[in-house]
């Protein structure tokens, strides 16, 4: 039986669909076919192999060249190596504790990020210009197996420091394997992907993509402007995006808004984040034909998928994704029952393979069953309702107090533009609740919205700490990174 590593995958799409687009970078209006993809990744594995990579090395990365990345995934996958992407936008510091930690052998980067490059502790080379541009070599062959090690993705640390995931070949294609066949993806679409080439976002859809045999749009860093062209240029017919994102895309004038349905778009998926009912609602409102569906899924594993037709609430986030489980322990470790809250677990095929160097983190996964720590509840329906992550609850008073429930509350406020609710440490609440906010009106004060607030929660799920600021601290993908707001505490008017 042939492994299905990622060089195997994209060999066959070359052979099978050569005229093929298989990505664009919609930055320079450049593409490539899969028969130049896979020229690329053969030339930039020759020219790995003249540096002396070798199997089981780590090969981190920093780069602005969106197709040279592509290009390098899947050298490094034919030589058996693992790439392990840099966040541009982090400091050298954390470069050094990442390439440190990952034990990476070489830093690969684009020109612009040569002199911060330079002040790392390992050799670095710098790409250089396209690979389609070096001698062609004969075709490269596949050396990397299927248990081999593929990337080591380190987690955005939304909730303390970033964890080293390792993904192998074959957990990569479960991963791509589970997004397809649960989203209805097939090599006729073609796929919008916003997210940084260093996130999971980024790498794991465009890897889907291409197994697919479709067409990947690179439209990264995410402009709700240039997205509104984007789509009917390059005739979309898939978008994959954190609510943020489609909210700005909401945000955009209403005959701007209407362009994104002049071409074939016809599904939005959600991930990432919660999709709260505000955003829910205005997606329904302004783009009434397209598909919605949300993916509750990390760097880890995909766990759910709900389309338009799963669950009323915002909080729903479906049913077991393709080749997946979800089961729901209560505190002690029993299985808890429908409508009883406790710890999300999910197994099957997109699970990835460990931490790397991390044996204290190995508590996540217990005889296969993998836990995010988030917190939910299964319907009677199977379907499951994402209370909260468990960093995240809010134990004020004695109650446990979901954020998400608080944050829908607010952003279904007209003058309320973004929220994020947080538990701070109080003498007498034990946590109270915090809230920050990004009003869309000046002047905006607390005591506005208590009217509001009395007809939609009841008075102890109330924020007692309140904060208005010009924006809300994001990680790359857009999520809201609640421990900033934690750490800086901003004081209220």
């Amino acid at each position: 039986m042939l492994p299905l590593t990622t060089g195997h995958i994209l060999d066959s799409w070359a052979r099978l669909t050569p005229e093929q687009v298989a990505v664009i970078d919609a930055t320079t209006d450049t593409a490539w076919s899969y028969r130049d993809l896979a020229q690329a990744c053969d030339r930039t594995a020759a020219r790995l192999h003249d540096l002396g990579v070798k199997s089981g090395d780590v090969i981190a990365y920093v780069s602005d060249e969106r197709l040279n990345t592509v290009a390098l995934w899947y050298a490094l996958g034919k030589l058996g190596a693992s790439w392990c992407p840099l966040n541009p936008r982090a400091t050298v510091d954390d470069w050094i504790r990442q390439i440190t930690h990952a034990e990476a052998s070489l830093v690969l980067y684009s020109e612009s990020f040569e002199t911060s490059v330079n002040r790392l502790p390992v050799r670095s080379v710098d790409l250089g210009r396209s690979p389609l541009d070096a001698p062609a070599p004969v075709s490269w062959p596949v050396t990397a197996h299927w248990p081999d090690r593929a990337g080591i993705l380190y987690t955005s640390g939304t909730t303390g420091s970033p964890k080293g995931a390792w993904h192998s070949h074959r957990s990569l294609w479960g991963w791509n394997t589970s997004v397809l066949c649960s989203l209805g993806i097939g090599g006729s679409d073609r796929f919008l992907n916003p997210y940084p080439l260093y996130h999971m976002g980024g790498i794991g859809f465009t890897l889907a993509a291409i197994q697919a045999g479709a067409t990947t749009v690179l439209a990264t860093p995410f402009d709700a402007q240039a997205t509104i062209e984007y789509v009917p240029r390059y005739d979309i017919t898939v978008t994959i995006m954190v609510p943020t994102m489609v909210q700005a895309l909401l945000e955009q004038p209403a005959p701007e808004r209407q362009t994104l349905l002049n071409g074939h778009w016809r599904h939005l998926v959600t991930t990432s984040a919660p999709l709260l009912e505000d955003t829910r609602q205005g997606i329904h409102r302004e783009w009434p034909t397209i598909r919605l569906s949300v993916l509750y899924s990390a760097t880890e594993a995909v766990f759910t998928v709900a389309s338009d037709h799963h669950g009323p609430s915002s909080l729903t986030v479906g049913r077991p994704a393709f080749g997946m489980d979800i089961r729901i322990r209560t505190e002690d470790g029993r299985p808890a029952a429908p409508g009883q809250a406790g710890t999300i677990y999910t197994r099957g095929i997109s699970l990835f393979e460990g931490y790397h160097r991390a044996p204290d983190q190995f508590h996540a996964i217990d005889r296969g069953w993998l836990t995010c720590f988030d917190t939910g509840y299964l319907t009677t329906d199977g379907d499951l309702v994402l209370v909260d992550r468990a960093a995240d609850l809010i134990n004020s008073g004695g109650e446990k107090i979901s954020s998400l429930e608080i944050e829908n509350i607010l952003l279904s406020h007209p003058a309320i533009k973004e929220a994020g609710v947080v538990g701070l440490p109080d003498p007498y609440w034990g946590e109270r609740i915090h809230a920050v906010i990004v009003p869309r009106i000046p002047d905006l004060h607390e005591s506005d919205l208590y009217p509001y607030l009395s007809q939609h929660l009841p008075r102890y799920k109330w924020p007692k700490s309140w904060a208005f600021v010009p924006e809300l601290p994001k990680t790359s993908s857009g999520k809201i990174l609640k421990r900033a707001l934690r750490q800086e505490n901003p004081r209220g008017r």
